[in-house]
């Protein structure tokens, strides 16, 4: 009985493919060699039984005839198949892939961690935190809060009582549990595991969220202890000034990944290399946009390429729900920018998106990026390169600390260029600017006053420097 056979074998394939495969693939090593004539036989078996010419390629086929096989073996096909028929996209992807909005995956975490809350949290609850379908008749904290802001809060109220099941206490807010909290984040803070401002926004969440809920108790109580939390944390040096970067260095940073990442892909013959180049050209953008154009971590993970740029990729838009202002905010980019920006979209985007795809940064498997896996990325990349950790916020602070450094009488322009909504942070980087210029005045009249003194003409004395000579050597001069 002949051998069922899944895979056309290389005597019975076309000779112009079979000439192109043994060129492509000359110096494959000899357990490389036979999984990749497997892949491509597969492929040219099934090309035979839809009648159909093997060189005819779409990303419809490709999931079809290769969609139910092996990781590995889908790879081998399709690394042979796009070293055989170069011209054609065989990584590419037809349908656009549907991203849970965080509306959803908050609501998913809710019901998830229902459960962490007390019975009279519950109940107070239930009717402000109710998401409805159509958005129109949503409970009162999902209608008052962003989506972030809820969710922060509602996970420091978990976090509270789980600290209290987990120490026998009274699962509530109160003037006994609150303390034994905070001594136990303390002894975190001295163990280096948590930031005094951490544990104030922690604490501030978790009276929001009783005011929130209990407007009728008295929560006036937790005030002098915000406050104290408030004066230590500004004593404490903030975690990001160990990590300032010179921002001609993220500059310069973000270039060299997008150069780095082409030569890659240009040279890369299988799909693998080529997801680590997307990545690394897509971190490199995310880095250069937020350099050149500083905007928010959850604007820059939701970029759509129809959307917020226009079909030259010369201008960036931000509609007035991703700005804090509620403004539209119009960017020009600048031309490195651009050219780094329809290299991505031109080579790299376009071995893992779907040809419905508008996000503008896409992960291996086709699906929009996740912002925190971005911000994860881009501070990994950061670390390998200054050996320090910078994330989009710390990016934020760099420019505005450039901002303030270059023209300390414009510090407002900080809060213009980083879309902040409120006053009280101009006023922020307007003290900062005063704290510079007074610095730049200081050290002017410490110079005029040298010169003055003629301290700074005056070159300092040398002073004798005495060689003396090893001690054995003493020892035998005395001897003679």
């Amino acid at each position: 009985m002949p051998k069922h056979r899944l895979s056309l074998p290389p005597s019975n394939w076309p000779d112009d493919i079979r000439a192109r495969f043994d060129a492509a693939f000359a110096k494959a090593s000899k357990y490389q060699r036979p999984r990749l004539e497997q892949g491509l036989g597969r492929w040219l078996r099934a090309a035979a039984q839809d009648d159909l010419p093997p060189d005819l390629i779409t990303p419809s086929l490709v999931e079809r005839r290769l969609g139910d096989l092996r990781p590995e073996m889908q790879g081998a096909a399709r690394q042979a198949l796009q070293a055989v028929f170069p011209e054609d996209n065989v990584f590419g992807r037809e349908a656009r892939v549907e991203v849970e909005s965080k509306r959803a995956a908050l609501q998913r975490e809710i019901a998830r961690n229902w459960h962490r809350l007390p019975e009279p949290w519950q109940t107070a609850a239930r009717p402000k935190l109710f998401f409805c379908a159509e958005g129109l008749n949503d409970g009162l904290l999902v209608e008052a809060w962003t989506v972030d802001t809820l969710q922060s809060r509602l996970q420091s109220a978990w976090a509270f009582f789980d600290f209290c099941r987990e120490n026998s206490l009274p699962e509530d807010v109160t003037r006994r549990t609150v303390p034994l909290r905070l001594d136990a984040r303390q002894r975190a803070f001295r163990r280096g595991e948590v930031a005094i401002s951490t544990v104030r926004g922690e604490m501030q969440s978790l009276k929001l969220m009783g005011l929130a809920l209990f407007p009728d108790r008295d929560w006036g109580w937790m005030d002098p202890v915000l406050k104290l939390l408030k004066k230590q944390a500004a004593w404490q040096p903030s975690r990001n000034d160990g990590r300032i970067v010179d921002l001609a260095e993220l500059r310069a940073a973000a270039l060299t990944c997008a150069d780095v990442a082409l030569r890659q892909h240009e040279a890369a013959a299988a799909h693998k290399p080529r997801i680590r180049a997307n990545k690394l050209a897509r971190t490199g953008l995310a880095l250069s946009l937020l350099v050149n154009s500083p905007i928010r971590r959850e604007s820059l993970a939701t970029l759509d390429l129809k959307e917020n740029f226009d079909p030259g990729l010369t201008t960036l838009y931000l509609s007035p729900e991703e700005t804090k202002d509620k403004k539209r905010d119009q960017r020009l980019l600048t031309r490195d920018l651009r050219r780094q920006l329809q290299d991505y979209v031109a080579h790299h985007r376009s071995v893992v998106a779907p040809a419905q795809e508008t996000a503008l940064f896409v992960g291996s498997r086709g699906k929009p990026v996740a912002r925190g896996y971005l911000s994860q990325s881009l501070g990994d990349q950061c670390e390998k390169l200054f050996g320090k950790r910078v994330t989009p916020q710390v990016i934020r602070n760099i420019i505005a600390g450039f901002i303030v450094s270059q023209a300390p009488e414009q510090a407002a322009l900080a809060s213009e260029v980083l879309n902040h909504t409120t006053p009280a942070t101009t006023e922020t980087y307007r003290a900062n600017a005063s704290q510079v210029q007074a610095g730049h005045k200081l050290r002017e009249a410490n110079d005029r006053g040298r010169v003055t003194s003629g301290a700074q003409d005056t070159p300092r004395a040398k002073r004798k420097v005495r060689t003396r000579r090893p001690v054995r050597a003493r020892r035998q001069g005395r001897a003679g």
